[in-house]
């Protein structure tokens, strides 16, 4: 699910598609985002969009694209959010992880099961 996302949303995450063995590492990723946190914004912004809109995560009503971003980050800034193997994964499955932890859609709720039949008149006890 998570490269089928990528698939999806690489040309608005990457100015240049590349293949996702050569995708930058979580790690590499996040260093980045200290370097330029304006472009770190939008590719998250983007991964975040393509996410809502193909029903991967769902955001609350109140909530906004940008906000979302932020906190997909803030979240992946805290390395005891997830596992340190995370880290040398490529940076989409981060943001999926990230992304899908923070704002997970409900599962549809089961039907209550069918009342249970009082006891026949009657019956020995």
């Amino acid at each position: 699910m998570k490269k089928v996302l990528w698939a999806l949303a690489a040309a608005a995450v990457l100015a240049v598609a590349a293949p996702a063995e050569e995708l930058p590492k979580l790690s590499e990723f996040l260093s980045s985002c200290y370097r330029d946190n304006g472009a770190c914004q939008q590719k998250l912004k983007d991964y975040v969009q393509a996410a809502k809109s193909q029903h991967i995560i769902c955001l609350p009503e109140d909530a906004s694209v940008r906000g979302a971003a932020g906190e997909v980050l803030s979240w992946l800034r805290k390395e005891e959010n997830y596992p340190a193997s995370l880290k040398d994964q490529p940076f989409d499955d981060g943001l999926y992880e990230a992304s899908t932890k923070l704002y997970p859609c409900k599962a549809a709720e089961e039907p209550p099961p069918p009342p249970v039949p009082p006891p026949a008149e009657g019956s020995a006890s």
